[in-house]
Formats: C-alpha cells, sequence, structure tokens
C-alpha cells in the first residue's frame, strides 16, 4: 500500500493538477450556491471540459467539484432556507433559524467544519475499504460481473421519485439506448438505421448532460418565479470553544451515517443528512433546540451529507457500480478516458486511484479556506438573475458537447435529450435510472454472452457459483424492497385512519 500511495503522490504532484483541483472545488461551491442547482448538474456540465486532461486531473476536477457541491449547498440553505442541493434540505431545519438569530456568519461556519472533518473521515474510510473489497472482487469472472451489473441495474428501484414503476421505464430506455451501435462479439450493426454516426453508439456524454443538465434548465425555466426569501447578512464567522465542543458528537454521529448510507447503492446524501440530524437529536441532552437553530442540528446534517461522498466511491471505484447519479457521472468520464472502473483498476492502475485518494483529502482542505474566506461572496450568488444564469449553463452545455467530439452530433443528441429528459421531469419520471442503463447495460450484456459461452450456454452457471448466487439474491431483495416498504407505509396510513 505504502508503494501505491507514493504512485499516487507523483500523479497529483504536478502542479497543474492541483489548480485542476482547486477550480473543480470553487466551481462545485459556485454552482451549489444557486438555488435550484445541484451536484449531479454540476459535475454533467464540466464533464466534457475533461477532454485533454490526464485521466488523474479529470477525474480530481469532478470530485473536487462534488466535494465543493457538499458544503456550498448549506450556503443558501442557510441564508434563504432554500437548499443549493437536495442534500441540503435538512441543513435549513437549523441552519435558517441561526440566521434569524443574528448567527448566520456562525452556521456557515459550523457547516463549512463539519464538512471538511466528515470528507476527511469518508475519504479514510474509501482508502481503508475500497482496496481489500477491490482485491477480492479480482476473484470474479463474467458471471459473477454479471451479476454485479444486475445489482446495480436493481439499485433502479431504490433511485424512483415516487412510482418504482416509472423509475423502471426510464432504466429500461437507459438499456435501449446502450445496445445501438456495433455488437460487441460480432460486430453487426444495430438500430443505426444505416446511420454511420451512430456506429459508434449513441454518446453517453452527450446523454448525460442532456438529462441532468440541459433538461434541469429546461425545467427551470418553466417554473413559476418564486419570491425570494429574506437573506439575512453574514455577520461575524467566529466560533467560541463552546461551539465546537457541541459539535464533536453530531460530527461522529454525521461521519458514521453518512459512511454506511453512503456505501449503500442509490441510498444518497439526501438521506444520510435526514438520517444523521434524526440520530443526532436522539442522542442529544438538547433535543428541544432541534429545528430552532441547533448547532448540533446544522453540524450532524452537514456531516452525513459531506461524509457520503467516500462512501459513495467505493462502489463505483471497487466493482463499477454508481452509488449515486453523481458518481455515475465520475464513472463515465473514467470510462470516457478509456479506463474501466473495477477492481482491474486497482491491480492496473494504483496512481490514479490512490491519487483520487490523496487529492479527495486536498479538496477537502480547499473547501476550508474558500468556504470560510470567500463566505460573502458566495452569498451574493444566491441571488444572480435566472435569465442570466440559465442562458450561460445552456451555452456551457452545447460548447462541452461539441468539444466532446468536434462535430454536431453530440449536440443534437444533447437537445434531443434534452427536450427528452425535460418531458421526463415534467411526467415525474427520474433520469437517473436512465443514465444508470446507458452506463450498466454494455456490462450486463458482454458478461452475460460471455458467462453462456464459457458455460456452453449453460443458464445455471449464475446460480452455482456462490459470489454470482449472493448478488442476484441481493439484487432481487433490492428491486421488491421499495414494494414492502410501500405495502408497509399504506398498511400504516389505513391503521390510522380506521382508529
Amino acid at each position: 500500500m505504502f508503494e501505491n500511495l507514493i504512485l499516487g503522490l507523483k500523479s497529483i504532484s504536478n502542479p497543474g493538477v492541483q489548480v485542476v483541483t482547486l477550480l473543480g472545488v470553487l466551481a462545485g461551491i459556485l454552482v451549489s450556491c444557486l438555488p435550484g442547482l445541484s451536484a449531479t448538474m454540476a459535475v454533467a456540465l464540466l464533464l466534457p471540459f475533461t477532454f485533454g486532461l490526464s485521466p488523474v486531473s479529470a477525474l480530481l476536477l469532478l470530485a473536487g467539484i462534488y466535494v465543493g457541491a457538499m458544503f456550498g449547498g448549506a450556503i443558501p440553505a442557510i441564508l434563504l432556507s432554500t437548499p443549493g442541493t437536495p442534500a441540503a434540505v435538512s441543513t435549513t431545519f437549523d441552519g435558517y433559524p441561526m440566521a434569524q438569530k443574528g448567527y448566520a456568519g456562525k452556521a456557515i461556519s459550523v457547516a463549512c467544519i463539519a464538512s471538511v472533518s466528515a470528507g476527511l473521515f469518508g475519504v479514510l474510510v474509501l482508502a481503508l475499504v475500497a482496496p481489500p473489497l477491490a482485491e477480492f472482487a479480482l476473484k470474479f469472472s463474467a458471471p459473477e460481473y454479471f451479476a454485479v451489473a444486475v445489482f446495480g441495474l436493481a439499485v433502479i428501484s431504490s433511485l424512483s421519485e415516487g412510482s418504482i414503476l416509472k423509475a423502471f421505464a426510464s432504466g429500461m430506455i437507459g438499456l435501449l439506448l446502450a445496445v445501438i451501435g456495433m455488437d460487441p462479439m460480432t460486430g453487426f450493426a444495430r438500430f443505426t438505421f444505416g446511420s454511420t454516426s451512430l456506429l459508434g453508439g449513441v454518446s453517453f456524454l452527450a446523454v448525460m448532460v442532456g438529462t441532468a443538465a440541459t433538461a434541469e434548465v429546461l425545467f427551470q425555466i418553466d417554473q413559476p418565479v418564486k419570491e425570494v426569501k429574506q437573506k439575512f447578512e453574514i455577520g461575524t464567522l467566529r466560533l467560541r470553544k463552546a461551539d465546537l465542543q457541541r459539535m464533536v458528537k453530531p460530527t461522529a454521529i454525521g461521519c458514521v451515517v453518512g459512511v454506511i448510507v453512503g456505501i449503500m447503492p442509490a441510498a444518497g446524501a439526501n438521506i444520510a443528512s435526514f438520517v444523521s440530524w434524526a440520530q443526532a437529536k436522539v442522542w442529544s441532552k438538547h433535543p428541544e433546540e432541534f429545528g430552532h437553530g441547533s448547532i448540533e442540528g446544522l453540524t450532524a446534517s452537514e456531516a452525513g451529507n459531506n461524509s457520503v461522498v467516500g462512501g459513495d466511491l467505493v462502489p463505483m471505484l471497487t466493482l463499477g457500480i454508481p452509488g449515486d447519479p453523481v458518481t455515475a457521472i465520475m464513472m463515465g468520464a473514467l470510462i470516457l478516458q478509456g479506463l474501466r472502473p473495477g477492481p482491474m483498476l486497482f491491480a492496473e492502475r494504483p496512481d490514479i486511484v490512490y491519487g483520487l485518494f490523496l487529492g479527495l483529502i486536498i479538496s477537502n482542505f480547499w473547501v476550508l479556506p474558500l468556504g470560510l474566506f470567500g463566505a460573502r461572496f458566495f452569498a451574493k450568488m444566491t441571488s444572480v438573475p435566472k435569465p442570466i444564469l440559465w442562458p450561460t449553463i445552456l451555452a456551457l452545455c452545447v460548447t462541452g458537447a461539441y468539444a466532446s467530439e468536434a462535430n454536431m452530433i453530440p449536440v443534437y443528441t444533447l437537445g434531443l435529450f434534452g427536450v427528452i429528459g425535460y418531458f421526463m421531469k415534467k411526467a415525474k419520471f427520474p433520469v437517473a435510472p436512465l443514465i444508470l442503463g446507458v452506463l450498466l447495460g454494455p456490462i450486463a450484456e458482454e458478461n452475460l454472452r460471455r458467462s453462456l459461452l464459457m458455460s456452453e450456454m449453460d443458464a445455471t452457471v449464475f446460480i452455482t457459483r456462490p459470489i454470482s448466487l449472493v448478488l442476484f439474491i441481493i439484487a432481487a431483495l433490492t428491486l421488491i424492497w421499495p414494494w414492502i416498504q410501500e405495502r408497509y407505509r399504506k398498511k400504516v396510513v389505513e391503521r390510522n385512519v380506521i382508529k
């Protein structure tokens, strides 16, 4: 491991890599300060600009955006009671009441310190857990990789934003898009309709940016203008010793909860922040303060959503399963660099993996000075006029799509999926399963066919191998769990109505 750390240190020792990391963190904070945007949108928006960068620089740019966005969402949550990212919803519970009491600066300082502490803890867990898990995954063959892909696709049921069937429909669209192009085994053209532009498949970069960024902009433009809530002055950022002491326990709770939730695919930072806030309230000596400007509540929420970053990267790096939509896009960035996330990445390119570990540490350290000294500037970002913001983002989307292949095909694809994503959002179809289907579809298809070839078309190969059998069982449980939850919720509601 020491040798790999040296390789990772060499890969990030270039000053250019450090500048890219800093710019990523700064971009993440800036974007997440704008209410209505998210970490997913920030990463998708800047994904095309990773072309021309080294794999380490590209990955650290996106990782920096992710880290910065997790903290930046707290600023509008505190000042406007409008979370900059979905993960910052629970931050409004105590952050905004603190601002109302005249402690907006103190709330931002609490959020910043909790974010950095939890982010560093998440990276530490990632560095300790990922290598042995990847070493175990090296024992996998085609049936196991197919089972892993099925498990990743089963996560679609957890990405639903209401209707599970709509989530499955979205995922199936992604899988259908994944089969367009050349057959990986025979080389025959599939669903290209005679177009040579589709022989290489649909540009999943354009699909991801279109559905995650362009569609969101179109959706936000269509929303009625909301009345802006009162924004408070920042004031002093200084914390007392007693404030820091009260932060210790909720930070620890948020760190543990966030990492556990992060490792579970598709659980997400918003769940981690809510659970952390609730658990901190249970263990607090002053639970009555929660929801009324509690430093402990704010700390737990921010610690929970920031420690998720390290946990989310565990399944993506070791198994090739995105932990959430952000890591799905980061996985796409690795594939665009000619790399395949999974256990072989640890064996073949330890410089990239351990460079990412060290780069994440640096990214979290950058959040502290940027968050504290730039708080007043970032606060002004919350009032950027939407007529300026949305056209700027659309221009970046189009520019990035064109730069990806230096022709107009990705731009047309971007526009098409921007419109498709817009109507999906209007109809409440989640777009995250579509992205997951595009990414995991080729992996599932290739390993399914390889497994059947190596077993002479005997499908029992998937249940006679212990690891693949266990993965299929977990995938099945993942699929049916949302239905179990829904049935239980309905029974509880019916019971309460009867009473």
